[in-house]
């Protein structure tokens, strides 16, 4: 059976560990002490230890790099989706033009027509309510179609208000004339009803000014739809030049200066 060491054997071997330790620790300080600026003094008895710190700056001057971190490549037939898109969107064809796709040809062929007949139908509207305001005349005269004098005497009552309706909104008091009842009593009698005339006519100025609309509605929904084309024809356009590109970024130093570097490569 193996015996654990006594105490004063333990002393012993204490004491000799650390007799060597302190010789070591002396003998590494002298080595420093002659190589290094920043070895601690030896002491002598009496002195003072003084703490010493000492850090190490290091001053680097980033300069600009002799190679561009940026580099603008311009890809033969690449066509730019937005530009394609502004493009028709203010004139239906002329993105496709740019993108060289013949169906812009369609929205150019709508737009002119769609123009075309807005100002056909706005120029009938026109002149079916010249026709109209001039068939019923001036109604202050006692002599027009539609006056306010003939009113009053045959229904007794004072057109006041319905001149002040003319004078402030006379779209409105032409209206009211042609499709109420009470105001029947202004028109003179002829062979034809003069009412019925002028209300169709009216009537037929409201259809042409709601085609009018209808061809505006339409200039819009044309515009959308060419540019919404035109960027579908950029992006087919450029779906064969974006396989075969590969864009290649590398980092490196360029003397005391970091670089970036970007490369655009396409496959044959």
């Amino acid at each position: 059976m193996r015996r654990a060491p006594c105490r004063a054997t333990r002393l012993v071997i204490s004491l000799g560990l650390a007799v060597c330790g302190a010789l070591c620790a002396a003998r590494a300080h002298a080595e420093l002490g002659a190589g290094s600026a920043l070895a601690l003094p030896l002491l002598a008895s009496g002195e003072k230890p003084e703490l010493i710190l000492a850090q190490r700056t290091i001053d680097r001057a980033w300069g600009p790099s002799e190679d561009s971190t940026y580099v603008e490549v311009a890809v033969p037939g690449w066509r730019s989706e937005g530009i394609a898109f502004a493009m028709s969107a203010a004139i239906p064809g002329a993105g496709h033009a740019y993108v060289h796709e013949s169906s812009g040809l369609f929205f150019a062929v709508v737009e002119v027509a769609a123009w075309t007949l807005r100002r056909h139908w706005q120029g009938r509207a026109d002149r079916l309510h010249s026709w109209a305001l001039g068939f019923v005349g001036d109604p202050r005269d006692s002599n027009a179609t539609w006056s306010f004098r003939r009113w009053e005497r045959v229904t007794d009552k004072d057109a006041a208000d319905l001149r002040a309706l003319y004078a402030a909104d006379p779209e409105t008091f032409f209206a009211w004339i042609a499709r109420d009842p009470q105001y029947l009593a202004g028109w003179s009698t002829n062979a034809i009803p003069p009412r019925d005339e002028f209300r169709n006519a009216l009537d037929r100025g409201e259809g042409m000014l709601a085609r009018k609309r209808y061809a505006t509605t339409a200039i819009w929904i044309n515009h959308l739809l060419a540019g919404l084309d035109a960027l579908r024809a950029a992006r087919i356009a450029n779906l064969p030049l974006g396989r075969d590109l590969e864009l290649k970024l590398g980092a490196g130093w360029r003397g005391e200066s970091p670089t970036l570097l970007a490369a655009v490569g396409r496959r044959f």
